[in-house]
């Protein structure tokens, strides 16, 4: 993320959209009711009522849109921003929506009645972690590949490849070669300098690979790591997230801390530790001054109750994370009502 100009007495930032992460982050600052202006191209006005003859063009204008719908397209990299026509040459009053995307240089002008806190903090983020590296995950057995991308909204999956191996040993050897070289084709497209590709799976077929790539292509495979997992798939992925295994390469991914909050607030919940769940609970914890973390699923940030919690944490000197609902550990939370907290102490 790019931040090109901030005025905050005028509650006025205007940024640039540079990683799939940023549009998602992007999903969670962009209100309703938050005024978005941005260049975009719209039908031009004809200078009759008349029936057109012609196909209309499309004229290039900055448009200020009153918003009322953002929804977040993960695997289009896109942004689709809905509102009212506030500002601009022509059309004030009728819908129109933005359509951004990552990769493409986007401008946004945002404008807020106020800047909270957590989205302040939220941009500051993107900002930091533009930088950072992202994993990309090959996990495996003798059957299938699945390769899988870890960003900061979550894990991607890319692409599933069946390895077609027969029973017969030279059939199969063959077979071999040539799955591996159709999971090399697909890490070479992914890979950049800031990738660490990690390889994980049962059994021996990750051992196998790992040996190929060094052995054909050792400027991909000789800074890889790898862990053995129960499963291969999807399933293996998430396993080896869970263990740690990519805390180290990527500390500051959102996915890996949030992964690691949630599951520290169901053991703590386990052992009857430091924790409250439930927004009642939370509430009077606040309330104590008894919160060390308030852990809140971004549904519930959004609404008014939920925003209201959230700034009578901070006035308390309680830390805050805002969990997000597309992966596993914020679909872990919403099991608990969307919050919880960890504690200095019981109340």
């Amino acid at each position: 993320m790019k931040i090109i100009h901030k005025d905050l007495d005028h509650n006025k930032i205007k940024l640039m959209a540079e990683t799939l992460d940023d549009i998602w982050h992007l999903s969670n600052v962009i209100q309703p009711n938050d005024l978005v202006l941005a260049v975009t191209f719209r039908t031009d006005d004809q200078p009759t009522d008349k029936v057109r003859t012609k196909k209309s063009s499309k004229k290039r204008m900055k448009l200020g849109v009153r918003v009322e719908q953002v929804k977040f397209h993960e695997f289009s990299d896109r942004l689709r921003i809905h509102g009212i026509i506030e500002e601009g040459p022509q059309d004030l009053g009728s819908y129109h929506t933005f359509n951004v995307t990552a990769y493409n240089n986007d401008k946004l002008t945002i404008v807020k009645e106020e800047w909270k806190k957590h989205e302040l903090q939220r941009l500051d983020e993107a900002v930091k972690q533009t930088s950072q590296s992202f994993v990309l995950f090959v996990s495996l057995d003798n059957d299938e590949a699945t390769i899988a991308v870890l960003r900061q909204s979550g894990v991607q999956w890319i692409t599933d490849i069946a390895s077609h191996q027969s029973g017969k040993q030279y059939e199969s050897e063959n077979k071999e070669k040539q799955y591996f070289g159709d999971i090399v084709k697909i890490i070479k497209e992914k890979m950049t300098e800031e990738t660490t590709l990690v390889i994980v799976g049962p059994g021996f077929a990750r051992d196998h690979l790992i040996a190929f790539g060094r052995d054909k292509y050792p400027s991909l495979f000789d800074g890889c790591l790898s862990y053995a997992t129960g499963n291969a798939g999807m399933n293996g992925v998430h396993e080896a997230m869970k263990s740690g295994v990519v805390e180290h390469i990527a500390k500051e991914n959102r996915v890996v801390r949030e992964t690691k909050i949630v599951d520290t607030v169901f053991q703590e919940i386990k052992k009857d530790g430091l924790v409250a769940y439930g927004f009642d609970h939370v509430h009077r914890s606040i309330d104590a001054s008894a919160v060390e973390t308030l852990v809140i699923t971004d549904s519930l940030v959004r609404t008014k109750r939920g925003d209201k919690l959230v700034q009578e944490a901070d006035n308390r000197q309680s830390d805050f994370i805002i969990i997000n609902t597309m992966h596993d550990a914020g679909k872990k939370l919403e099991g608990l009502g969307g919050i919880a907290a960890l504690l200095r102490f019981k109340i």
